[in-house]
C-alpha cells in the first residue's frame, strides 16, 4: 500500500509503504494440512474456522507423531522467510558449503526452500486449499488499514514495512520482528485491536 496523493491533509504519509500479506501460500498450506489431516498440534492457534478438506485424506499407515514433528520443523522454516536480511559478505559455513558442492540447484532449492515440502501432497487436494485461500483476501477498496492511518504511519517509521494477516481465531498480535507484524482477522478487523496491535 501507498499513497499516490501528496495532498494537504492526507494523513496517509506519501513515502509511506506498507505490503500486508493476508494469506502467504506456505503458511496457509500447511495450516490447511493441519486440519485436513486432523495433526493436533497446540504450539500454533486455533484457526478462526475450520477450512473445508474437499477430497483431502490422511494418508493410511501415517505416522501422526512423525509427521507433527516435521509439520513443526517445516512451519518453523517457513517463517525464516520473513527474517531481516543480512547485508553481508561472509564464508559459508562448513553445512552450506557441503550443500552448495554436493547438491544440483534443484536439490539445492528443496533444502533451503521455506516453501512445503512434497511429503504433504499425496493426501491434500490442492483445488480445496486455494479456495480457502482464496476466501481470505479483503475486498480491494475496503483494506482496514484505512482506519488505523495514525497508528500505521507510527509503526511504519519504527520499521514495519509488512503486516501478516493469518486465520487465527479471536484477537491474535504478534510482532515477529522490527519488520513484520502477524495479526488475526479478528485483530486487523477492528480499528482499537489493530491500532493497539501497531503500537506494540
Amino acid at each position: 500500500m501507498r499513497s499516490s496523493d501528496d495532498l494537504p491533509g492526507n494523513p496517509w504519509p506519501h513515502d509511506m509503504q506498507v505490503s500486508v500479506e493476508e494469506c502467504w501460500p506456505p503458511l496457509i498450506y500447511l495450516l490447511f494440512v493441519r486440519s485436513a489431516w486432523r495433526l493436533d498440534i497446540d504450539a500454533v492457534p486455533r484457526l478462526d474456522s475450520e477450512p473445508d478438506p474437499g477430497s483431502s485424506h490422511r494418508p493410511e499407515n501415517l505416522d501422526v507423531d512423525a509427521a507433527r514433528r516435521r509439520w513443526l520443523s517445516e512451519w518453523k522454516r517457513a517463517w525464516t522467510h520473513f527474517d531481516p536480511p543480512i547485508f553481508r559478505v561472509s564464508t559459508p559455513d562448513e553445512m552450506t558449503q557441503h550443500l552448495l558442492d554436493t547438491l544440483t540447484d534443484d536439490e539445492l532449492w528443496k533444502a533451503t526452500s521455506t516453501w512445503p515440502s512434497e511429503f504433504w501432497g499425496s493426501g491434500i487436494d490442492p483445488d480445496a486449499c486455494e479456495r480457502w485461500r482464496s476466501s481470505m483476501a479483503a475486498p480491494l477498496g475496503d483494506l482496514p488499514e484505512n482506519r488505523v492511518i495514525p497508528a500505521l504511519a507510527e509503526a511504519w517509521r519504527a520499521g514495519l514495512s509488512t503486516v501478516i494477516q493469518l486465520p487465527y481465531l479471536g484477537s491474535f498480535a504478534l510482532r515477529i520482528n522490527r519488520e513484520h507484524l502477524v495479526v488475526s482477522p479478528t485483530t486487523r478487523n477492528d480499528p482499537d485491536l489493530y491500532g493497539r496491535a501497531l503500537e506494540s
